[in-house]
């Protein structure tokens, strides 16, 4: 396998920085420019960045925020939330954002993914899989993890991969911020059944966390928010325990 990334996931909300749980209870982070400077400066892989309140209000991505970020950044940047066309995905890119992340508007029918793939490249289409628990099983959700939908993750993924995305971000709205340990079993049933790169996403909470996402789970990458934000878990030290774990990472 190629070597594994890093990725340290950013909130936006009202141009500031957000973190929360569960895709709830979020309280202010700070200043998303100078958190991303930092992750720069520590050498994080990429850097996911989401504006959670776009698609809600029906608006586009706040472009201003991303275009003061990547100009300060120098990794590359996955930017997502509310981009439901080829001419704001355009803008996003345009912008300084490698790679657009969508969701809702995938969800809408194929079309929108093959548009993407075609106009940009697999590589620059990431789709965001949330995944709830549901009576019926673990289900794919939209609106922010409020509902579910019919799809599991596994068939969604296999069908996201047919219509044209590059790569998944599979997120546990349960885990998302709560530092419980990440979903590894959905992780690695998802992993086993595309071919793409799988992020890991929603609930790490000790260093061990992303060892086991990598190994276990066999994810491409893992990503998180909250464990970042402490001092004594910055990127430095999580990747120099995960190559004393002997875990491959992407050379810097």
């Amino acid at each position: 396998m190629a070597s594994r990334r890093l990725i340290p996931a950013m909130l936006l909300s009202k141009g500031r920085l957000v973190k929360g749980r569960s895709f709830g209870s979020h309280e202010d982070a700070g200043n998303p420019v100078t958190t991303a400077k930092i992750y720069n400066d520590q050498m994080a892989d990429e850097i996911l960045v989401l504006d959670i309140d776009a698609t809600p209000e029906g608006r586009g991505p706040d472009l201003e925020t991303l275009r003061a970020l990547t100009q300060r950044c120098f990794v590359p940047v996955s930017f997502g939330g509310g981009i439901a066309d080829i001419e704001t995905a355009a803008k996003v890119l345009r912008g300084g954002a490698d790679k657009v992340v969508v969701n809702t508007a995938a969800l809408a029918g194929p079309e929108f993914l093959e548009a993407l793939a075609a106009r940009f490249g697999r590589q620059a289409v990431v789709v965001a899989i949330d995944t709830v628990t549901t009576p019926s099983g673990t289900r794919v959700a939209t609106e922010q993890g409020r509902r579910a939908t019919p799809h599991s993750p596994v068939d969604w993924a296999l069908q996201v991969q047919e219509a044209g995305a590059g790569e998944i971000l599979l997120t546990s709205v349960e885990r998302e911020g709560q530092r419980c340990g990440l979903d590894l079993k959905g992780i690695r049933e998802v992993v086993e059944s595309v071919t793409i790169p799988v992020i890991a996403h929603g609930g790490i909470g000790r260093l061990e966390d992303f060892a086991s996402g990598l190994r276990e789970g066999g994810a491409a990458a893992v990503a998180a928010g909250r464990i970042f934000q402490f001092a004594d878990n910055n990127l430095i030290k999580v990747r120099r325990y995960l190559l004393q774990q002997g875990i491959d990472l992407r050379v810097q």
